[in-house]
């Protein structure tokens, strides 16, 4: 062999000698996941180390999600001033509920301006504020069509209202075909009536459910079923005594306006107000 290729091969052998006695200290280089199978010959070399470290993972970028809307926009507390009624006020038992209703446009007062709280409310005014609030479909009720009370004429001022919430199926008439439109409405009139109109149910048995109230023995046999199924549902307000049932007593305005709440609260049109006076939920809620 010539001079010139074993002074070659002898060149060769040395660095071959030195690689082998002084390895690399190659430093681990970050490989894209989506490489490492293609890392091959000298890229492979120079990415070795003494112990190879793993490929970095880099997890997918988090998006930001939205808040929920009741998160994002928190219920706007109550305002605790005074309504536009001039004899209602913070100190009154159902102010909370009422002026909830009064801000909503809800209820409506005198042209004096005032609301009257503790005055009574008849057949006719009763039925006004059902059709007024609930828009249920008629199919809802037991009677189909229009029916005819031979004292609401088609002149009488209710006498829309009056046909709606029966269809509706809250309300109807007495067996001898009159509505009594002008008949102030007991409280055990609007509980069955708003019993009815939900279609409340209830397979709990009258003595056990109704021994919140003191007074269950004045309650009618007939609304027994209905006043079960609206306590469940939490449609009752006793004032003052919340175990005081008072039936057969003529129902105040505000008593008719805190039950109307409660029961758009339970069909979740309205969003709860506390109260303490509402049978069969804690006195907070």
């Amino acid at each position: 062999m010539a001079p010139a290729g074993l002074a070659a091969i002898a060149v060769i052998l040395a660095l071959v000698t030195a690689i082998a006695k002084y390895p690399f200290r190659a430093k681990s280089t970050l490989v894209p996941v989506a490489s490492i199978g293609q890392a091959r010959g000298l890229r492979a070399l120079f990415n070795r180390s003494k112990r190879q470290s793993p490929p970095l993972t880099v997890p997918l970028p988090m998006l930001p999600r939205p808040l929920p809307p009741q998160q994002a926009w928190p219920d706007l507390p109550l305002v605790q001033g005074q309504s536009d009624f001039t004899d209602l006020n913070s100190e009154h038992w159902a102010w909370p509920i009422l002026n909830d209703l009064n801000q909503r446009n809800a209820i409506a007062g005198y042209p004096d301006g005032t609301f009257r709280p503790a005055d009574p409310v008849s057949r006719a005014e009763f039925a006004t504020q059902l059709a007024q609030l609930f828009n249920l479909p008629v199919e809802r009720s037991r009677l189909k069509g229009t029916t005819l009370y031979t004292d609401m004429p088609p002149g009488h001022w209710a006498y829309g209202n009056v046909q709606q919430a029966v269809q509706m199926g809250f309300l109807s008439g007495y067996p001898d075909d009159t509505f009594l439109p002008d008949q102030a409405i007991s409280r055990i009139h609007v509980i069955v009536a708003l019993a009815n109109g939900l279609l409340l149910k209830s397979s709990r048995s009258p003595t056990t459910a109704l021994e919140p109230y003191s007074d269950q023995d004045q309650v009618p046999p007939w609304a027994l079923v209905s006043l079960v199924a609206a306590t469940e549902a939490g449609l009752v307000v006793n004032y003052p005594d919340r175990n005081q049932l008072a039936p057969n007593r003529i129902a105040s305005r505000a008593e008719v306006a805190v039950m109307l709440h409660r029961a758009l609260v339970y069909t979740g049109t309205l969003p709860n107000v506390p109260s303490p006076y509402v049978v069969g939920l804690p006195e907070s809620q």
